[in-house]
């Protein structure tokens, strides 16, 4: 146990190291356990060989409602996540952390698919940097939305992204994560993270093609580009997969059309919370067709906006004063408009791929008065940003 100083018999949560797929005993006391937490402690040049080891999963109290997987990064032995989902009947929230969930081997995925298959009670699925093998989310999806009413309520897709990896995105099971979309959701966040900054010269993150510390860093996220945003936009608005009673939504992860952003909207005009990420254009044409999105959501309270910029808006937008963020972003007379219409509104926050350098807008109403305003782009005339690809691709920033 991660403590052993709790009483077992009024411990509500345990964590277990694991350095072979063998559950160790539960003592009798623990049978009002609520949370279960294992973490891969198995070395990865061991861990192939201990896939083909037996596992042995012990009796697990019942009472168990939260489990974590953590950093199991190939997966498990065939057999070994369908006896653990019989030993929990009342599983309701599930994490998956840092692996690949299914395995690499056919029974190993077969053997996945089961775990969700019997876990009918779960209601919270959380997937936190977790790939798998193409056509399992797919499979996954359709079982958990043939529970209609009582498939997932709470569902979150989360992916850190890696700079260092130009592949990166072409990893992410983007069409497939779109069956997870169900009518039970009352959460439903596809959420792409920027990666933790450190300063250790050993991240692959800072560390370039040649094995050398980058001096310029990346900074921000990168996303689906809107080529998805048609299937996206069906998945959450369509008759048998659109939510029902969806309260948050976060689609960051995929670039949405602004066509689509307003029909999202217009199907789900009961949210209070709002993440997404958008086709940007340095226009008051453009900006006004986002606001009238937003107010056709007049129960609003949070609101962030991640611009995927065209290369021209990129361009102007890395040259302060030349009224690009003006044009897109809206001012205190645009958010005092858009406070009429959502008079629930409490924090505007957008910005351009999810960094700071190449400037953002930031409101909050404080008292009834919009507070906040524009921050302009970084001003280095010695280190212009560096431009990715033009066209569908979107564009990276670099920061010092």
């Amino acid at each position: 146990m991660a403590d052993q100083q709790i009483d077992p018999s009024v411990a509500q949560a345990a964590q277990i190291p694991l350095q072979s797929f063998t559950i160790p005993d539960f003592p009798p006391e623990a049978s009002s356990l609520k949370a279960l937490t294992l973490t891969s402690d198995i070395k990865l040049d061991d861990y192939s060989k201990i896939l083909e080891e037996p596992a042995t999963v012990s009796k697990l109290p019942k009472s168990i409602e939260s489990l974590t997987l953590e950093l199991f990064s190939l997966g498990y032995p065939p057999g070994f996540l369908n006896a653990l989902s019989i030993q929990l009947p009342s599983l309701k929230e599930l994490l998956i952390y840092s692996q690949l969930f299914a395995g690499i081997s056919e029974e190993s995925r077969k053997d996945a698919e089961r775990f969700f298959e019997n876990e009918k009670e779960l209601r919270a699925l959380h997937l936190l940097d977790v790939f798998a093998k193409p056509g399992f989310f797919e499979t996954v999806g359709k079982t958990l939305s043939s529970r209609g009413k009582d498939g997932i309520r709470f569902l979150e897709v989360n992916y850190s992204f890696r700079h260092e990896d130009e592949q990166f995105l072409d990893t992410v099971p983007a069409a497939e994560l779109l069956h997870l979309i169900g009518p039970s959701l009352v959460t439903c966040a596809l959420n792409i993270s920027p990666p933790d900054v450190t300063n250790d010269p050993d991240d692959p993150a800072n560390i370039n093609k040649e094995g050398e510390e980058q001096q310029r860093r990346h900074e921000g996220i990168m996303a689906i580009n809107h080529s998805m945003s048609p299937y996206l936009t069906d998945a959450l608005i369509q008759e048998g997969t659109a939510p029902k009673q969806l309260l948050l939504l976060n689609t960051t992860l995929y670039t949405l059309k602004l066509e689509g952003f307003s029909d999202i909207l217009g199907k789900h005009t009961g949210l209070l919370v709002l993440n997404a990420t958008l086709d940007l254009e340095p226009t008051e044409q453009h900006k006004k067709a986002i606001l009238n999105a937003l107010a056709q959501c007049p129960k609003l309270e949070q609101v962030e906006l991640v611009g995927n910029p065209s290369l021209q808006f990129y361009v102007a937008a890395a040259h302060p004063g030349g009224g690009a963020l003006k044009s897109a972003f809206p001012t205190k007379d645009d958010m005092i408009a858009l406070g009429e219409k959502c008079p629930k509104l409490e924090s505007f926050k957008a910005n351009i791929l999810r960094t700071s350098s190449l400037g953002s807008v930031g409101w909050i109403r404080e008292g009834g008065e919009w507070k906040g305003g524009i921050t302009e782009a970084e001003v280095r005339p010695d280190r212009p940003p560096a431009v990715g690809n033009p066209g569908d691709k979107p564009v990276l920033a670099e920061v010092a």
